[in-house]
């Protein structure tokens, strides 16, 4: 679905979070970054225009072909590749930045961060953005919620902090925020300049289907979840 409309940032906090984490944690000029999961390369192609070296993957070919038109578009060059997060291709020690928003969680997850490890080189930083459980669910909340994203797992900041110190991240986390109610809730302050939605996209019921579906879920259980930015240091 998100491929077919073509959407720029759908993790939580969209656009807006990713400007406001690069204010607080901004990369420098020329630092080397990958952003894994990279969609249509809404976040890829800014970084590039900050004068970042980028390298973005994501595992699905048409986000990849999108990504590559908004690079055209905007006048910027990264290096868009197809590729699993949990096997990327890439040597030991290629990046100074990884960057994920909302992507680890759908990935075997401790495959995922130890190839955001292996890929850092030393010193290096990660920043990853993604859905956290902040209360207990019983069972059969669980298991809709997971259903729904093809999660096998909602972890807790706990779970995500031991995760990523097994593959030896140094972890720190910058907040912990409301889960959003809607899937696209910042397209009215931040819209995305580069239109890359399929012909007769919103016309299809399936896609419709879905974000009913969304919705319902999310104003059920959406005090179970929240959102934080987990930032793994290489040391």
């Amino acid at each position: 679905m998100l491929a077919k409309l073509g959407v720029g940032n759908a993790h939580p906090g969209g656009f807006g979070e990713t400007m406001e984490q690069l204010k607080k944690y901004p990369i420098e000029k020329g630092k080397r970054v990958l952003e894994v999961g990279c969609g249509t390369g809404r976040t890829a192609c800014f970084l590039a225009e900050q004068g970042c070296e980028v390298t973005a993957v994501d595992i699905r070919p048409e986000m990849v072909a999108k990504a590559i038109i908004r690079a055209e578009k905007q006048g910027v060059k990264v290096d868009f590749r197809e590729g699993d997060v949990c096997q990327l291709p890439f040597e030991n020690e290629s990046f100074d930045v990884v960057m994920v928003e909302s992507v680890t969680n759908f990935a075997e997850a401790q495959k995922a961060v130890s190839e955001y490890y292996r890929v850092l080189k030393p010193g290096g930083k990660l920043y990853d953005r993604e859905v956290i459980r902040v209360k207990n669910m019983s069972t059969g909340v669980h298991r809709a919620l997971c259903s729904f994203y093809g999660v096998s797992k909602i972890y807790s900041m706990d779970e995500w902090r031991e995760l990523l110190e097994g593959s030896k991240f140094a972890v720190d986390f910058s907040g912990i925020h409301p889960f959003p109610l809607t899937m696209f809730e910042d397209q009215v302050q931040h819209p995305d300049p580069v239109h890359l939605s399929d012909k007769q996209s919103f016309m299809d019921p399936r896609i419709w289907q879905i974000t009913a579906r969304y919705d319902e879920l999310v104003n059920k259980y959406h005090s179970y979840m929240g959102y934080t930015l987990m930032i793994g240091s290489k040391e």
